[in-house]
């Protein structure tokens, strides 16, 4: 944010999404906006509520992540942060003095000013340097084959994605593997904590420790990973939350 600090400040800028890079991309621009207090945020999201957003709080095992969700509620709750829930981007117009931002509303189609537009709607891997590798990845995730019904979030909370390691993460390409975040594709629910396990297994895998490369294991934190609500798991499954 300090790189991009006059493309944002005393400017009305309009945050879109629901997810945690939203969450970062408003607590940076409170910040700003405590030095420059003329910078006017905006907060759209397609929901009607955004308890998701702020996650477990006090019931997050990750404090700093819980904190992220109670300081964006106390910006919201104060002020700071206009919040448009249930809302639904449908045009753009461009103007002398910015935008002119259509949107979907319950009670009809209104108009939002703002100058600065911020999209953090979903994300996908850039996977074009990888176009002569033999890749087998699934089609809706993009992530590995086998790992993409594992993590894909139509289908599975983020309680029930169990550990995994060189065996899940293989491609036909010998000896090559997509780990950390990138490893997941399109699903938002990778924790650092899993990055390191798939290193340590793909790298006995290498050693030649089968072993030890199949004996995978992740403890994660159970609580404030997909909403409010605590969540109970199955003895051996895991957890794990957005980025």
């Amino acid at each position: 944010m300090a790189a991009d600090r006059t493309r944002f400040a005393k400017r009305r800028v309009l945050v879109v999404g629901a997810g945690h890079s939203a969450a970062n991309t408003l607590l940076d621009l409170a910040q700003l906006a405590t030095d420059a207090p003329e910078t006017q945020i905006h907060w759209a999201i397609r929901s009607a509520d955004p308890s998701r957003v702020y996650g477990g709080e006090d019931q997050d095992e990750l404090a700093a992540r819980g904190a992220l969700g109670t300081r964006l509620r106390h910006l919201v709750d104060a002020g700071a942060i206009t919040l448009h829930p249930s809302t639904i981007l449908t045009g753009f117009t461009s103007i002398d003095a910015g935008l002119t931002v259509t949107v979907q509303t319950p009670s009809g189609v209104q108009e939002l000013a703002a100058d600065v537009v911020v999209p953090a709607t979903g994300f996908r891997p850039e996977l074009g340097m990888l176009q002569e590798l033999r890749l087998d990845l699934d089609p809706a995730v993009e992530a590995p084959r086998a790992l993409g019904p594992l993590i894909d979030a139509e289908f599975h909370s983020c309680g029930s994605v169990d550990p995994h390691g060189e065996r899940v993460l293989a491609h036909p390409e010998s000896g090559f593997y997509i780990v950390g975040m990138k490893s997941y594709g399109r699903a938002p629910t990778f924790l650092m904590a899993t990055g390191y396990e798939q290193v340590r297994s793909i790298a006995a895998a290498l050693a030649g420790d089968r072993q030890a490369s199949d004996d995978v294991h992740l403890n994660l934190p159970e609580t404030g990973v997909c909403t409010t609500e605590l969540l109970t798991v199955s003895p051996g499954a895991t957890t794990c939350c957005s980025n």
